[in-house]
C-alpha cells in the first residue's frame, strides 16, 4: 500500500487546482504584459536521458530518482520499473517507465514506473515516504515540453508533471504546477506540452519534474511510458512543434466576432471554452458549431482584456491566451 499511497499523493498535487483558479492565475500572471517573453532559460538536468548511472541490478537516469533501488532491495522478489531504453526520439537513449505487479510473501501491490528530479525517500520500517528537493531554477518558464510514447493497458493513463517551489523565511511553498496526461496509445514519438500555472508573481527557486506510467489509483501492469528530450519553454502561447499549434484566434472587429481556426483532422470531439480574466466562462462551443475547421464566437458585450481559450480534443487540452481589443 505504500506505493499506492505515494501515487495518490502525487495525483492530488498534480490535479488539486480547479479550472477557475487556473484561468484567473494565468491571466493575472500576464496582466502587466500579456505578450512578454522570459529570456533567461534553465536547462533540465539530463532531460535527454543520455546519461545513466549503472548499478549492480538496475540503471537510473543521472540526476533523477526512481523506486528502482527500493524495489530491487526486496530479496528474490524485486523488479525494476524504470529502464534505459534504446527506443529514443533522438540521441541514443530514452527513459522507459513500466507499471509492474510486485508480489511478496504476505503482500502484493502495483507500482508504476516513476521518476523525479527530487529525492524519493522511503522508510520501509515505518512504511512512510517523502519526496523532497528538486533542482535550482531562477526564472519562470511557461511550459514543460518534451516527447513521449505510451502503451496503455486497459483504461490506464500516464502523466508528466512539473512543480515550482519558492522558499521564504525557511518555508517552502508550491507556487506553480503543470501537467500533461494521456489515456490514448501513442506508438510514434509525439510532442507534448504542459502549461505551468503560477499562483504568484514570484520567481521560483526550486523545480521538480515527475513522470508516471500509471497516473491513477487503479493501475494496470505492463502499461509503458517512454519519455525523451524534456525541455522548458518560455514563450506565451504554444510553440510550432506543439500538436495544438494549428489553433489560432482572429478578432474580426467589424463584425465583432472571434474566429477560431483548427487544423485537427476531425472536429467530432472538439469542445472550446472561453474564459475572461476573472475565470468566468463566457462561451462554450462544441462540434456542432465548427464548420470546415472554423468556429465563430460573437463577442458583443465582452469587456476588452485578456481571455483564455481552452480547446479539448482527443483527450488533450490546448490553451490559447489573447488580448481582446475594443
Amino acid at each position: 500500500m505504500l506505493i499506492l499511497q505515494f501515487i495518490t499523493q502525487i495525483l492530488y498535487i498534480l490535479y488539486m487546482k480547479t479550472l477557475k483558479v487556473f484561468i484567473f492565475l494565468v491571466a493575472a500572471m500576464f496582466a502587466s504584459n500579456p505578450f512578454c517573453l522570459v529570456r533567461s532559460q534553465t536547462v533540465i538536468p539530463n532531460g535527454d536521458f543520455e546519461s545513466w548511472a549503472v548499478h549492480s541490478n538496475y540503471n537510473d537516469p543521472t540526476s533523477w530518482d526512481t523506486p528502482n533501488s527500493v524495489l530491487m532491495g526486496i530479496p528474490f522478489f524485486g523488479q525494476n520499473v524504470v529502464f534505459q531504453s534504446t527506443d529514443h526520439h533522438q540521441g541514443s537513449y530514452s527513459a522507459k517507465l513500466v507499471t509492474k505487479h510486485i508480489s511478496i510473501p504476505g503482500n502484493a501491490f502495483d507500482c508504476p514506473g516513476f521518476m523525479t528530479l527530487g529525492k524519493l525517500n522511503v522508510d520501509l520500517v515505518n512504511m512512510t515516504f517523502t519526496v523532497t528537493g528538486g533542482v535550482p531554477i531562477n526564472d519562470r518558464p511557461t511550459h514543460l515540453m518534451g516527447f513521449f510514447k505510451f502503451q496503455p493497458v486497459g483504461g490506464d493513463s500516464c502523466a508528466i508533471g512539473i512543480i515550482m517551489y519558492k522558499t521564504t523565511a525557511g518555508v517552502r511553498d508550491t507556487i506553480g504546477l503543470g501537467y500533461f496526461s494521456s489515456k490514448t496509445a501513442v506508438t510514434d514519438w509525439t510532442h507534448f506540452s504542459a502549461w505551468i500555472n503560477y499562483d504568484t508573481i514570484s520567481t521560483p527557486d526550486t523545480m521538480n519534474i515527475v513522470a508516471l506510467s500509471s497516473a491513477q489509483v487503479v493501475m494496470n501492469p505492463n502499461t509503458t511510458l517512454y519519455v525523451d528530450d524534456l525541455y522548458l519553454d518560455y514563450t506565451v502561447g504554444v510553440g510550432k512543434k506543439d500538436p495544438g499549434a494549428g489553433i489560432s484566434v482572429y478578432q474580426d472587429k467589424e463584425t465583432r466576432r472571434l474566429i477560431v481556426f483548427f487544423e485537427f483532422a476531425s472536429a467530432e470531439d472538439v469542445v472550446a471554452r472561453l474564459f475572461d480574466m476573472n475565470g468566468r466562462e463566457v462561451s462554450v462551443q462544441g462540434p456542432a458549431q465548427i464548420t470546415n475547421g472554423r468556429l465563430v464566437i460573437p463577442y458583443t458585450g465582452f469587456m476588452k482584456g485578456i481571455y483564455i481559450l481552452m480547446v479539448r480534443h482527443d483527450g488533450k487540452t490546448f490553451t490559447r491566451k489573447f488580448l481582446l481589443g475594443s
